[in-house]
């Protein structure tokens, strides 16, 4: 339970970073769990920075993780409230939540990951761009065992497509969290240090922060992966990617196989 709950505090890290803007009740449910974020964050911070001191025992962090349980348990309740009030990114940062919560669990880790898809399916029907782009990247199997024509496949993938194309409705929102980026996070797990676990657990589960603009890249990275190369569109899809992101970390190599490509061609 310790190692679950330190995973799931270190999982809300970058949602203290959200920009509430002033909008109806569920906003201002909304703002409340972002200053519960802020609490807890501060915490895990306080936690880290005696544990790197070596002013941490096994005791210690055992009260103090207790201690954060109910800010937790309070943080994930208002998020919850906002988004069946119809918040786009209240029903994003919960999403996030469930995923570090199923990635601790081998039991019940598929109805975990379901119920964090349907929250991020939630966000991107309100508009929310980093919602389709994860709806796609995340919770599609048929994109996950290369089946491209999958008909659900292709209508996350027009979702996502439309999605690019409007402008988001919850911009000023950004930095949202991600846990995993094809252009801004190197997949590379980091080295473990038994010494300072609360240290490891951080940088291996805290979430990467992406702008609009940086899930807009990871976006049509994602629609470029999963399309035809064949499909002029698919070019046009990397390109916008180049444009966006010039030291994109391309982990498929896009770029290298469409040189290629035109080096056939000519």
């Amino acid at each position: 339970m310790k190692l679950h709950l330190s995973i799931l505090l270190f999982s809300i890290a970058l949602c203290a970073e959200v920009q509430a803007a002033p909008s109806p009740e569920t906003e201002a449910v909304f703002e409340h769990a972002m200053l519960l974020a802020n609490d807890i964050q501060q915490r895990v911070d306080q936690l880290i920075e005696k544990e790197q001191q070596g002013k941490i025992d096994k005791l210690t962090m055992s009260q103090s993780i207790q201690e954060a349980t109910k800010g937790l348990e309070a943080f994930e309740g208002e998020l919850r409230k906002a988004s069946v009030g119809g918040h786009g990114v209240a029903s994003f940062v919960l999403a996030n939540l469930h995923d570090g919560r199923a990635a601790t669990f081998l039991d019940g880790y598929e109805a975990m990951h379901a119920e964090a898809c349907a929250l991020y399916q939630n966000a991107s029907d309100q508009g929310l761009i980093a919602g389709a782009v994860i709806v796609l990247r995340n919770c599609d199997e048929a994109f996950q065992r290369h089946k491209f024509d999958d008909p659900e496949l292709l209508r996350k993938h027009s979702q996502l497509v439309n999605a690019l194309e409007q402008p988001d409705p919850y911009s000023d929102y950004y930095p949202l969290p991600a846990r995993g980026s094809y252009c801004f996070k190197d997949s590379q797990i980091p080295e473990v240090n038994h010494q300072q676990p609360l240290t490891t657990m951080r940088d291996i589960y805290q979430p990467v922060s992406l702008s609009l603009e940086q899930f807009r890249a990871d976006g049509y990275y994602l629609l470029a992966l999963t399309g035809d190369i064949a499909n002029p569109k698919v070019r046009a899809y990397f390109k916008q990617v180049q444009k966006l992101a010039p030291d994109c970390l391309d982990p498929s190599h896009l770029q290298s196989l469409f040189k290629n490509m035109e080096r056939k061609s000519h």
